[in-house]
């Protein structure tokens, strides 16, 4: 057998493993729709490379993964996550969430405040014994330990009345009683000690009397909730009651009072309903959304005109240092733009930036204070489609500069001997044939700043806040930063269900605009494609 034949056989074998491995976990905790996207994987890859006859598919099949992996699965598991409650609280499947419930405790109203005397013994091993005097009836004994999860009934403390004699305790042979100075000198030690009554129940030391007798307490902690698969119920152990299940909000319900954590369950399009018909969202909604759509086309417009004017200023054949004005046109371009933004951040600080101090004798003349930047509303998004005008025009400045170049000069020459102004040559011949070429880049610069999260989160964070919303937004917020509020950083918890619906939203927008977009720019090139 050739090599490259057993080298493929121990990928396979290798992919194969690592499927069967995760089919269980995906299992347990109910990744079903992972699962099945693993499942149409792993049949992909084996029904490819098993037969040598499928050579198509040997180069296809990679690139089919890579979009499965990292196009299709966010995108449809996204679109599950908005129908559902995931948000804090409901994280969890039903099973773990169950678990968490049945770990609480409670402490037996009995057992509180029940102080009684406590004897200290020990051994020649230095073991350390308790002798609890509870009552005439109860004289409980035994050895003390500090881990008592793992311990056997056999370790348990023993009720034995022969212990005491007229009221003084008569300790088995062997022991010695610990008093006065011996119980202080290992205080700590006895503060970590527990002696176990029962597998709920342990005794400890309250108080270490020097003159008279050490007094315990009692630390009872009982399950607080029991769950009855088979009838699907969760019992209240310290109320004595059923409590009731709720499978539309996913949670146990027990007096009137909702049972944390819940569970995932399906809510049909219950997210979508909130944001259009809570006027809590709504009015906020809003605002963001006129904001997004006037950041997106405002910061297109604003790059392309600078970028555009610049490249004209550029396109003359006399000019010099041409090149080096390029050059410092590319430079921003070059930046990393978080690093730019920062900068940005820094001049127009309203404290101490130097933007303000350059332009203060301008502001006198006109009489006006200095901006606030991120302080005030209008100032705060001015600043923004500043820094993103900084950013983006010199990408427009690239992309018309190549498409201006691409233009035919004999196109320009026919139309200055017909005797064209250069205005009307603009206008009816460079800009249309400019269009037909950057236009698909245009309609790509737009999505980007429709979805620009990393210029709002960086530069404002969003801010300032919109007084009296009652959702995390800020003036300066656009969808995509609005739903990271949500889901993440609103200090209300992380709303994912919620947050998914408003981001569903947002690729419904985009792609709608997008193929309206594609659609004028086919006319365009069916107009003037031909010239």
């Amino acid at each position: 057998m050739k090599t490259s034949l057993i080298f493929k056989y121990l990928v396979l074998g290798v992919i194969n493993s690592l499927f069967i491995f995760s089919v269980p976990l995906a299992i347990s905790i109910e990744a079903w729709f992972l699962l099945s996207i693993l499942s149409v994987g792993v049949l992909l890859i084996n029904y490819t490379y098993l037969s040598s006859k499928r050579i198509h598919l040997k180069f296809l099949t990679p690139g089919i993964l890579v979009m499965i992996a990292f196009v299709i699965f966010p995108a449809f598991f996204n679109f599950y996550v908005s129908l559902t409650n995931w948000q804090t609280g409901h994280i969890l499947n039903k099973n773990q969430a169950i678990e968490r419930i049945e770990e609480r405790t409670f402490v037996d109203e009995s057992l509180k405040n029940v102080e009684f005397d406590i004897f200290v013994f020990t051994d020649s091993d230095e073991n350390l014994f308790f002798l609890a005097d509870i009552d005439e009836s109860n004289k409980l004994f035994g050895q003390a330990f500090v881990n008592y999860d793992n311990l056997d009934s056999n370790n348990y403390a023993k009720n034995d009345l022969t212990l005491f004699s007229n009221g003084v305790p008569q300790p088995p042979s062997k022991l010695r009683e610990l008093k006065g100075k011996e119980l202080i000198a290992i205080s700590k030690q006895l503060e970590d000690l527990s002696l176990v009554v029962d597998k709920a129940t342990i005794i400890k030391l309250k108080t270490i009397s020097v003159f008279g007798n050490s007094k315990g307490y009692f630390l009872a902690n009982e399950n607080k909730f029991s769950y009855d698969e088979q009838d699907d119920l969760l019992y209240d152990n310290e109320l004595k009651t059923y409590c009731e299940t709720d499978l539309k909000i996913g949670n146990f319900i027990c007096n009137n009072n909702e049972i944390f954590p819940g569970w995932r369950v399906f809510v049909g399009f219950t997210n979508y309903f909130s944001l259009f018909q809570n006027t809590n969202i709504t009015g906020t909604l809003k605002i963001v959304t006129y904001w997004t759509f006037a950041f997106a086309f405002l910061s297109l417009i604003f790059c392309f005109a600078l970028g555009l004017g610049l490249t004209l200023l550029l396109n003359k054949n006399n000019l010099k240092f041409k090149l080096l004005y390029k050059t410092i046109y590319i430079l921003p371009y070059a930046i990393p733009g978080f690093v730019s933004v920062f900068v940005w951040r820094g001049l127009l600080s309203p404290e101490i930036g130097p933007i303000n101090e350059i332009f203060e004798p301008f502001y006198n003349l006109l009489g006006i204070d200095a901006p606030k930047w991120f302080v005030t509303k209008n100032a705060s998004r001015a600043g923004i489609l500043l820094v993103n005008t900084w950013l983006g025009f010199p990408y427009m400045f690239l992309i018309t500069t190549g498409a201006l170049q691409s233009i035919p000069n004999e196109l320009i020459e026919a139309a200055n001997m017909d005797g064209a102004s250069k205005f009307k040559i603009f206008t009816k011949i460079t800009f249309p044939l400019l269009m037909v070429s950057i236009s698909p880049l245009l309609i790509g610069a737009f999505a980007y700043n429709f979805n620009n999260f990393t210029l709002i989160y960086l530069l404002t964070g969003g801010g300032p806040a919109i007084p009296g919303s009652l959702v995390p937004a800020g003036w300066t917020d656009i969808l995509i930063s609005f739903t990271y509020s949500i889901a993440i950083s609103g200090g209300r918890g992380n709303m994912f269900g919620l947050a998914s619906a408003v981001t569903v939203i947002i690729f419904g927008i985009v792609l709608l605009i997008s193929a309206i977009s594609f659609k004028y720019s086919k006319r365009l090139e069916s107009v003037y494609g031909n010239l």
